[in-house]
C-alpha cells in the first residue's frame, strides 16, 4: 500500500531503499532521516492525500521494488488498518514494535506486545491499534501464495511471537538489511528469492511455539553476542554507534555489553571498526569507480575522510583508491 509509481511487481534490476514520505515533512527532514538510519540519501516519494500511509506515520522506510516491507516512522498513537478489500489488498500482515508497546484489538480479540514482539494479523475485519510511546513499527504484508495461513498455520494469528523466537530474530535482522541495501540484489531471482527466504523465516516463527530450552551459561553468552553483532550489523552506518546505544538496544549495562566483547580479546569499538572497513572493502570492490572514496567511508559510518584512509591502510596494507583500481582493473579484464 501507499506508493503512486507501483513498485509493486518485482522487476527492477536492483532492490534498493525507498522512502514514502508525508506531505508534513519537509526535503531536509527526510535527507536528515535518511541518513540517520540508512547513512546515505534514499528515493524519495512525498505521498499524496489520497495516498495513506501506513499507522498514519510521517516517513516509510520501503524498498523498490516492493516486496513487502514496511518500517514505519513516527506512528500515530492510534490508528486503525482497514480490513482488506479487493485483490490488492493484503489479507495478512505481521506487525513488530521495534521500541515502546502496541495493544491490537479485533472484534473481541485483543493483543498486547511488548517492544521488538510480533503478532500475525488476519485482516478480515478492521485492526486498532494503541502504541505506546511510538517510535517506529515494522510491518510486513504477506504473499498468500507464499505462505497459506490456514489449517494449523492459522492457529498462529493474533498470538504474540517472543523476541527469543529463533525465526523472529533471523526475521528481523534479515529485514533490517533488505531495507538499508545491504544485500547486493540485483536481478529478478534473487529478488524474487528474497521474498520467498522472509515468508519463510515467519513461517519458522510461527511453527516454533515450544518455550526454548535452558541454556548453559556459555551459551547463553554466546547467543547474546551473535544477536549483539547482528544489530551492529544492521547498524553500523549509524555515527553514534556505540556501547551505550547497544546496551540500550538488548536492556543491560555498558559494561556487560564490554564483558561480551572482552571475552574475545577486544572491544566493541574494535569490532565496529573491523566490521566498518570490511563492509567499505566489499563497496569498493563489489562498485568499482561506480562510487566514491568519499561516499564509501560515509556509507559505512565514517564521518572523517583522513581518519578512514588511515584506518584502511593499517587493516588492508593498501589506501581505498588502489583497492577500487585493482577491482576495476580486474572487472575489465574478466
Amino acid at each position: 500500500m501507499a506508493t503512486r509509481s507501483d513498485p509493486g511487481a518485482i522487476g527492477s534490476t536492483t532492490l534498493m531503499p525507498f522512502w514514502l514520505i508525508s506531505g508534513e515533512v519537509g526535503r531536509e527532514e527526510a535527507r536528515l532521516l535518511s541518513r540517520r538510519i540508512l547513512g546515505r540519501a534514499a528515493a524519495r516519494e512525498a505521498a499524496a492525500p489520497d495516498l495513506p500511509l501506513p499507522f498514519a506515520a510521517r516517513c516509510v522506510l520501503t524498498t523498490q521494488p516492493d516486496i513487502g516491507l514496511r518500517s514505519c516512522f513516527a506512528p500515530a498513537a492510534r490508528w486503525t488498518w482497514p480490513a482488506g478489500q479487493g485483490g490488492e489488498a493484503p489479507r495478512h500482515i505481521l506487525v513488530r514494535p521495534a521500541e515502546g508497546r502496541v495493544v491490537i484489538r479485533q472484534d473481541e480479540r485483543r493483543i498486547a506486545l511488548k517492544a521488538r514482539e510480533a503478532a500475525v494479523l488476519a485482516l478480515d475485519c478492521p485492526a486498532e491499534f494503541a502504541l505506546g510511546q511510538p517510535g517506529r513499527i515494522d510491518v510486513i504484508e504477506l504473499d498468500p501464495a507464499l505462505l497459506p495461513l490456514s489449517g494449523d498455520k492459522a492457529a498462529g494469528l493474533m498470538r504474540a511471537i517472543p523476541r527469543s523466537n529463533p525465526g523472529l530474530q533471523a526475521l528481523s535482522h534479515y529485514g533490517a538489511l533488505l531495507l538499508r541495501g545491504l544485500l547486493p540484489l540485483n536481478s529478478l531471482e534473487l529478488q524474487a528469492l528474497a521474498k520467498v527466504h522472509v515468508h519463510a523465516l515467519i513461517d519458522a516463527a510461527l511453527s516454533d511455539r515450544e518455550p526454548a530450552a535452558p541454556l548453559a551459561t556459555t551459551d547463553r553468552r554466546a547467543g547474546r553476542l551473535a544477536a549483539i553483532k547482528a544489530d551492529i550489523e544492521a547498524r553500523l552506518e549509524r555515527r553514534d554507534l556505540g556501547v551505550e546505544m547497544i546496551a540500550t538496544l538488548h536492556g543491560v549495562s555498558a559494561r556487560a555489553i564490554q564483558k561480551l566483547f572482552e571475552s574475545e580479546g577486544r572491544t566493541l569499538s574494535d569490532y565496529v571498526l573491523e566490521r566498518r572497513l570490511e563492509r567499505a572493502w566489499h563497496r569498493l570492490v563489489t562498485d568499482g569507480e561506480g562510487i566514491t572514496i568519499s561516499a564509501v567511508a560515509y556509507e559505512v559510518g565514517f564521518g572523517d575522510l583522513s581518519y578512514f584512509n588511515r584506518c584502511f591502510r593499517r587493516r588492508f596494507g593498501r589506501q581505498p583508491s588502489q583497492v577500487r583500481a585493482q577491482a576495476a582493473r580486474e572487472e575489465a579484464g574478466a
